[in-house]
Protein backbone atom coordinates (compact mmCIF):
# COMPACT_ATOMS: atom_id res chain seq x y z
CA UNK A 1 0.00 0.00 0.00
CA UNK A 2 1.56 3.82 -0.97
CA UNK A 3 1.43 6.45 1.03
CA UNK A 4 -0.59 9.22 0.70
CA UNK A 5 1.93 12.06 0.70
CA UNK A 6 1.09 13.79 -2.64
CA UNK A 7 -1.08 15.10 -5.15
CA UNK A 8 -2.64 13.14 -7.40
CA UNK A 9 -5.29 13.15 -10.34
CA UNK A 10 -7.99 11.09 -10.79
CA UNK A 11 -10.00 10.34 -13.92
CA UNK A 12 -13.78 8.59 -13.63
CA UNK A 13 -14.01 7.26 -17.34
CA UNK A 14 -17.79 6.70 -18.81
CA UNK A 15 -19.19 6.64 -21.79
CA UNK A 16 -21.31 9.99 -21.28
CA UNK A 17 -19.15 12.00 -18.97
CA UNK A 18 -15.26 12.18 -18.20
CA UNK A 19 -14.96 13.54 -14.61
CA UNK A 20 -11.49 14.31 -13.11
CA UNK A 21 -10.21 15.73 -10.11
CA UNK A 22 -7.17 17.12 -8.25
CA UNK A 23 -7.09 15.55 -4.95
CA UNK A 24 -4.92 16.62 -1.94
CA UNK A 25 -2.78 13.85 -0.11
CA UNK A 26 -6.15 14.67 2.71
CA UNK A 27 -8.51 13.56 0.15
CA UNK A 28 -10.01 16.74 -0.38
CA UNK A 29 -10.91 18.01 -4.19
CA UNK A 30 -9.18 21.08 -4.69
CA UNK A 31 -9.79 21.31 -8.63
CA UNK A 32 -12.24 19.64 -10.66
CA UNK A 33 -13.66 18.75 -14.40
CA UNK A 34 -16.13 17.46 -16.40
CA UNK A 35 -16.24 16.56 -20.20
CA UNK A 36 -18.10 14.62 -22.73
CA UNK A 37 -16.63 11.30 -23.34
CA UNK A 38 -18.58 11.24 -27.51
CA UNK A 39 -16.88 7.64 -28.13
CA UNK A 40 -18.50 8.10 -31.45
CA UNK A 41 -15.48 10.02 -32.26
CA UNK A 42 -12.82 7.29 -31.45
CA UNK A 43 -10.23 6.15 -29.03
CA UNK A 44 -8.24 9.02 -29.97
CA UNK A 45 -10.47 11.71 -29.29
CA UNK A 46 -11.43 10.65 -25.88
CA UNK A 47 -7.81 9.80 -25.23
CA UNK A 48 -7.03 13.29 -25.98
CA UNK A 49 -10.01 14.85 -24.03
CA UNK A 50 -9.38 12.64 -20.75
CA UNK A 51 -5.25 14.62 -21.26
CA UNK A 52 -6.85 17.54 -21.43
CA UNK A 53 -8.60 17.45 -18.48
CA UNK A 54 -5.28 16.34 -16.83
CA UNK A 55 -3.21 19.16 -18.24
CA UNK A 56 -5.25 21.44 -17.05
CA UNK A 57 -5.67 20.36 -13.54
CA UNK A 58 -2.13 19.73 -12.99
CA UNK A 59 -1.29 23.52 -13.97
CA UNK A 60 -3.93 24.01 -11.29
CA UNK A 61 -1.82 21.88 -8.57
CA UNK A 62 -0.15 23.91 -5.74
CA UNK A 63 2.78 21.13 -5.42
CA UNK A 64 4.05 18.55 -7.90
CA UNK A 65 1.16 16.06 -9.09
CA UNK A 66 2.51 12.38 -8.59
CA UNK A 67 0.60 10.62 -11.08
CA UNK A 68 -2.70 10.18 -12.92
CA UNK A 69 -5.52 7.20 -12.16
CA UNK A 70 -8.21 6.21 -14.35
CA UNK A 71 -10.88 3.77 -13.70
CA UNK A 72 -12.42 2.46 -16.93
CA UNK A 73 -15.55 0.12 -17.48
CA UNK A 74 -14.28 -2.67 -19.36
CA UNK A 75 -11.90 -5.72 -18.75
CA UNK A 76 -9.24 -3.83 -17.48
CA UNK A 77 -5.56 -4.90 -17.18
CA UNK A 78 -3.78 -2.42 -14.70
CA UNK A 79 -0.38 -4.03 -15.35
CA UNK A 80 -0.19 -4.01 -19.17
CA UNK A 81 -2.51 -0.59 -18.84
CA UNK A 82 -5.08 -2.07 -21.35
CA UNK A 83 -8.67 -1.35 -21.25
CA UNK A 84 -10.63 -4.93 -23.30
CA UNK A 85 -14.29 -5.04 -24.00
CA UNK A 86 -15.38 -1.52 -23.17
CA UNK A 87 -19.07 -2.31 -24.89
CA UNK A 88 -20.37 1.54 -24.30
CA UNK A 89 -17.09 3.14 -25.49
CA UNK A 90 -17.16 0.44 -28.76
CA UNK A 91 -13.01 -0.42 -27.47
CA UNK A 92 -12.23 -3.93 -28.39
CA UNK A 93 -8.47 -3.23 -27.04
CA UNK A 94 -7.40 0.18 -26.25
CA UNK A 95 -4.02 1.33 -24.84
CA UNK A 96 -5.20 3.67 -22.75
CA UNK A 97 -2.52 4.26 -19.77
CA UNK A 98 0.11 4.97 -22.59
CA UNK A 99 -2.28 6.65 -24.61
CA UNK A 100 -2.95 8.97 -21.81
CA UNK A 101 0.52 9.23 -20.67
CA UNK A 102 2.20 10.05 -23.92
CA UNK A 103 -0.34 12.93 -24.43
CA UNK A 104 0.45 14.60 -21.16
CA UNK A 105 2.34 18.30 -20.91
CA UNK A 106 4.15 16.81 -17.45
CA UNK A 107 5.93 12.97 -17.33
CA UNK A 108 4.09 11.02 -15.05
CA UNK A 109 2.90 7.63 -13.94
CA UNK A 110 -0.83 6.96 -15.10
CA UNK A 111 -2.38 3.76 -13.22
CA UNK A 112 -5.68 2.50 -14.59
CA UNK A 113 -8.15 0.28 -12.91
CA UNK A 114 -11.84 -0.85 -13.65
CA UNK A 115 -14.16 1.64 -12.31
CA UNK A 116 -15.28 -0.51 -9.60
CA UNK A 117 -12.21 -1.41 -8.46
CA UNK A 118 -11.36 2.00 -7.82
CA UNK A 119 -14.23 2.91 -6.22
CA UNK A 120 -12.76 0.23 -3.57
CA UNK A 121 -9.78 1.60 -2.95
CA UNK A 122 -11.34 5.47 -2.56
CA UNK A 123 -13.63 3.73 -0.12
CA UNK A 124 -10.15 2.02 1.45
CA UNK A 125 -8.38 5.37 1.09
CA UNK A 126 -10.74 7.77 2.24
CA UNK A 127 -14.29 6.45 2.36
CA UNK A 128 -15.92 4.23 4.68
CA UNK A 129 -13.72 1.36 4.09
CA UNK A 130 -10.98 2.94 5.41
CA UNK A 131 -8.27 0.98 6.22
CA UNK A 132 -10.42 -2.25 6.59
CA UNK A 133 -8.43 -5.26 5.22
CA UNK A 134 -12.17 -7.24 4.00
CA UNK A 135 -14.61 -5.40 2.75
CA UNK A 136 -16.74 -5.81 -0.67
CA UNK A 137 -17.76 -2.15 -2.48
CA UNK A 138 -21.31 -2.82 -4.53
CA UNK A 139 -22.31 0.18 -6.33
CA UNK A 140 -26.24 0.02 -7.83
CA UNK A 141 -26.76 3.04 -10.28
CA UNK A 142 -27.80 2.43 -13.96
CA UNK A 143 -26.09 -0.95 -13.41
CA UNK A 144 -24.38 -3.18 -10.87
CA UNK A 145 -20.57 -3.52 -10.07
CA UNK A 146 -18.41 -4.46 -7.06
CA UNK A 147 -14.80 -4.48 -5.89
CA UNK A 148 -13.81 -7.05 -3.29
CA UNK A 149 -10.91 -6.71 -0.85
CA UNK A 150 -9.55 -9.64 1.01
CA UNK A 151 -6.77 -9.96 3.49
CA UNK A 152 -6.01 -5.96 2.48
CA UNK A 153 -5.12 -6.30 -0.83
CA UNK A 154 -7.94 -5.92 -4.21
CA UNK A 155 -8.95 -8.93 -5.68
CA UNK A 156 -8.86 -9.27 -9.77
CA UNK A 157 -8.80 -12.24 -10.94
CA UNK A 158 -7.15 -14.52 -13.20
CA UNK A 159 -7.86 -12.71 -16.24
CA UNK A 160 -9.30 -9.39 -14.05
CA UNK A 161 -12.62 -9.83 -14.10
CA UNK A 162 -13.31 -10.44 -10.38
CA UNK A 163 -16.01 -8.91 -8.61
CA UNK A 164 -18.51 -8.37 -11.41
CA UNK A 165 -21.28 -9.11 -9.88
CA UNK A 166 -23.72 -7.46 -12.03
CA UNK A 167 -23.87 -10.60 -14.31
CA UNK A 168 -24.05 -13.22 -11.85
CA UNK A 169 -27.26 -14.89 -13.04
CA UNK A 170 -29.58 -15.61 -10.08
CA UNK A 171 -32.64 -16.98 -12.92
CA UNK A 172 -31.34 -18.44 -15.88
CA UNK A 173 -34.85 -18.10 -16.83
CA UNK A 174 -35.34 -14.72 -15.77
CA UNK A 175 -35.10 -11.24 -18.07
CA UNK A 176 -32.91 -10.82 -20.51
CA UNK A 177 -29.69 -9.24 -20.20
CA UNK A 178 -27.30 -6.99 -22.42
CA UNK A 179 -24.50 -9.26 -21.66
CA UNK A 180 -26.51 -11.91 -23.57
CA UNK A 181 -27.06 -14.05 -20.22
CA UNK A 182 -30.74 -14.41 -18.58
CA UNK A 183 -31.45 -13.11 -15.27
CA UNK A 184 -28.15 -11.22 -14.32
CA UNK A 185 -28.56 -9.49 -10.76
CA UNK A 186 -28.55 -6.05 -12.56
CA UNK A 187 -31.75 -7.16 -14.88
CA UNK A 188 -33.20 -6.07 -11.11
CA UNK A 189 -30.96 -4.22 -9.13
CA UNK A 190 -29.91 -1.37 -11.21
CA UNK A 191 -31.93 1.90 -11.53
CA UNK A 192 -33.22 0.50 -15.19
CA UNK A 193 -34.11 -2.61 -13.37
CA UNK A 194 -36.22 -1.04 -10.57
CA UNK A 195 -38.38 0.32 -13.67
CA UNK A 196 -38.48 -2.62 -15.04
CA UNK A 197 -39.93 -4.05 -12.23
CA UNK A 198 -42.07 -1.16 -11.28
CA UNK A 199 -43.84 -1.16 -15.03
CA UNK A 200 -44.16 -5.05 -14.74
CA UNK A 201 -46.22 -4.41 -11.69
CA UNK A 202 -48.44 -1.77 -13.37
CA UNK A 203 -48.76 -4.29 -16.63
CA UNK A 204 -50.31 -7.10 -14.08
CA UNK A 205 -52.93 -4.57 -12.74
CA UNK A 206 -51.30 -3.93 -8.91
CA UNK A 207 -52.63 -0.69 -8.03
CA UNK A 208 -50.64 2.51 -6.91
CA UNK A 209 -51.94 5.76 -6.11
CA UNK A 210 -48.94 7.15 -7.04
CA UNK A 211 -47.56 5.66 -10.09
CA UNK A 212 -50.10 5.99 -13.09
CA UNK A 213 -48.04 6.07 -16.21
CA UNK A 214 -45.42 3.21 -16.82
CA UNK A 215 -43.91 5.16 -19.78
CA UNK A 216 -42.96 8.48 -17.64
CA UNK A 217 -42.03 6.68 -14.48
CA UNK A 218 -38.73 7.46 -13.45
CA UNK A 219 -36.24 5.85 -10.53
CA UNK A 220 -37.05 9.42 -8.41
CA UNK A 221 -40.85 9.12 -8.94
CA UNK A 222 -40.80 5.37 -7.45
CA UNK A 223 -38.28 6.99 -4.61
CA UNK A 224 -40.86 9.44 -3.45
CA UNK A 225 -43.74 7.09 -3.87
CA UNK A 226 -42.66 4.76 -1.12
CA UNK A 227 -41.40 7.52 0.92
CA UNK A 228 -45.57 8.17 0.32
CA UNK A 229 -46.10 4.96 1.77
CA UNK A 230 -47.34 3.64 -2.16
CA UNK A 231 -47.13 0.05 -1.93
CA UNK A 232 -46.31 -0.61 -4.99
CA UNK A 233 -42.92 1.02 -5.18
CA UNK A 234 -42.71 -0.48 -1.90
CA UNK A 235 -42.94 -3.44 -3.70
CA UNK A 236 -40.82 -3.02 -6.14
CA UNK A 237 -38.08 -1.48 -3.71
CA UNK A 238 -38.53 -4.99 -1.94
CA UNK A 239 -37.56 -6.90 -5.13
CA UNK A 240 -34.95 -5.12 -6.01
CA UNK A 241 -33.74 -5.30 -2.66
CA UNK A 242 -34.48 -8.76 -2.21
CA UNK A 243 -31.56 -9.63 -4.95
CA UNK A 244 -29.31 -7.21 -3.95
CA UNK A 245 -29.55 -10.01 -0.57
CA UNK A 246 -28.93 -12.89 -2.74
CA UNK A 247 -25.67 -10.84 -4.44
CA UNK A 248 -24.28 -9.75 -0.87
CA UNK A 249 -24.48 -13.45 0.56
CA UNK A 250 -22.99 -14.41 -2.45
CA UNK A 251 -20.10 -12.08 -1.38
CA UNK A 252 -20.24 -13.32 2.19
CA UNK A 253 -20.65 -17.05 1.45
CA UNK A 254 -17.24 -16.28 -0.26
CA UNK A 255 -15.26 -13.73 1.25
CA UNK A 256 -16.40 -13.63 4.45
CA UNK A 257 -15.92 -9.25 4.86
CA UNK A 258 -16.32 -7.60 7.60
CA UNK A 259 -18.03 -4.45 5.85
CA UNK A 260 -20.15 -3.98 2.38
CA UNK A 261 -20.03 -0.30 1.11
CA UNK A 262 -22.92 0.50 -0.82
CA UNK A 263 -22.64 2.94 -3.35
CA UNK A 264 -23.94 4.70 -6.58
CA UNK A 265 -26.67 7.26 -7.26
CA UNK A 266 -29.61 4.51 -7.01
CA UNK A 267 -27.92 2.70 -3.85
CA UNK A 268 -27.51 5.97 -1.92
CA UNK A 269 -30.97 7.46 -2.85
CA UNK A 270 -32.83 4.16 -2.21
CA UNK A 271 -30.83 2.85 0.47
CA UNK A 272 -33.05 3.02 3.27
CA UNK A 273 -35.70 0.59 1.58
CA UNK A 274 -33.12 -1.07 0.19
CA UNK A 275 -30.68 -1.84 3.20
CA UNK A 276 -33.06 -3.52 5.42
CA UNK A 277 -34.72 -5.93 2.87
CA UNK A 278 -31.42 -6.90 1.94
CA UNK A 279 -29.57 -7.85 5.22
CA UNK A 280 -33.09 -10.04 5.80
CA UNK A 281 -32.40 -11.66 2.22
CA UNK A 282 -28.91 -12.17 3.03
CA UNK A 283 -29.51 -13.73 6.84
CA UNK A 284 -31.73 -16.25 4.81
CA UNK A 285 -28.71 -17.36 2.61
CA UNK A 286 -25.28 -17.81 4.72
CA UNK A 287 -24.29 -19.00 7.94
CA UNK A 288 -24.05 -16.65 10.92
CA UNK A 289 -20.62 -17.10 11.02
CA UNK A 290 -20.26 -15.44 7.32
CA UNK A 291 -22.37 -12.36 8.45
CA UNK A 292 -22.38 -11.59 12.25
CA UNK A 293 -19.28 -9.68 12.24
CA UNK A 294 -20.30 -7.68 9.32
CA UNK A 295 -21.93 -4.47 8.97
CA UNK A 296 -23.04 -2.15 6.02
CA UNK A 297 -22.67 1.52 5.35
CA UNK A 298 -22.96 4.00 2.76
CA UNK A 299 -20.15 5.06 0.59
CA UNK A 300 -18.45 8.39 1.89
CA UNK A 301 -17.01 8.90 -1.55
CA UNK A 302 -18.35 12.63 -2.50
CA UNK A 303 -17.17 11.97 -6.55
CA UNK A 304 -16.43 8.88 -8.79
CA UNK A 305 -13.15 10.71 -9.61
CA UNK A 306 -11.61 10.44 -6.47
CA UNK A 307 -11.28 6.61 -6.10
CA UNK A 308 -9.29 6.45 -9.33
CA UNK A 309 -6.79 9.48 -7.38
CA UNK A 310 -6.08 6.65 -5.28
CA UNK A 311 -4.79 4.32 -7.74
CA UNK A 312 -1.31 6.28 -7.99
CA UNK A 313 -0.54 5.81 -3.87
CA UNK A 314 -2.03 2.58 -4.27
CA UNK A 315 1.49 1.71 -6.88
CA UNK A 316 3.52 3.35 -4.87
Amino acid sequence: MGAQTAFTIGVDLGATKIAAALVSPQGQIVASSQAPTLPAEGEEAVLGRIATQVNALTAQSPEAVAGVGIGSPGRVNPDAGIVYNAVNLGWEAVKLAEGVRSRLANDMPVRIEKDTNAGALGEYYLGAAKDCRDFVYVTVGSGLGGGVFANGGLISGANYNASELGHLSLDPNGRECVCGLRGCAETVVSGNGLLAVTREKLAEGKISTQLTDSDSVTTAAIIAAARAGDELALAALAEVARWLGMVMAACAAVTNPALIVLGGGLGLAASEFLIPGACAELRRRVLPASHQPMQVALSQLTSSAVGAATLVWHAQ
